[in-house]
């Protein structure tokens, strides 16, 4: 039984790790259980080589995190799950662009800020299976 799917490496990033290469990169920050098992689930279809930097602990390394923050292409932030120094920082991570965020919270207008609401995160396997599809950077013309 051997089909020509490879699925791709991942690697698993945390304080007060870095890795610098040119894999797409997801930090999860504060990630519930829920939300670990469902992006796990998500990356065992992945083909491509990711970076995965969780910032989870109990311990408190917002510099790591804010300087992760800077260089992944998607920031997952679980607001319901966020300690309260983390959730210091909320707000600056949801301007950025790249942050989508998962929250219960119907009180905080964490809306005004950024509208990347998400309640799960199969956006992400589509993102992934559209990377999948682009074809390679060629062109017909000779």
């Amino acid at each position: 039984m051997n089909e020509n799917m490879n699925l791709g490496r991942i690697n698993l990033i945390t304080p007060p790790d870095k890795l610098f290469n040119l894999n797409p990169g997801y930090l999860l920050i504060k990630p519930s259980t829920k939300v670990k098992m469902q992006f796990q689930q998500l990356l065992s279809q992945s083909m491509d080589d990711l970076n995965v930097y969780i910032y989870d602990t109990d311990e408190s390394n917002v510099e790591w995190m804010l300087s992760v923050s800077q260089q992944a292409d998607f920031i997952i932030i679980d607001i319901d799950n966020c300690d309260p120094t983390t959730k210091q920082f909320v707000s600056f991570l949801l301007a950025q662009p790249n942050t989508f965020y998962l929250t219960s919270d119907e009180i905080t207008p964490w809306g005004l800020i950024s509208r990347n609401r998400i309640y799960n995160l199969d956006w992400i396997l589509e993102s992934l299976n559209q990377a999948n599809d682009e074809p390679e950077e060629e062109t017909d013309e000779e």
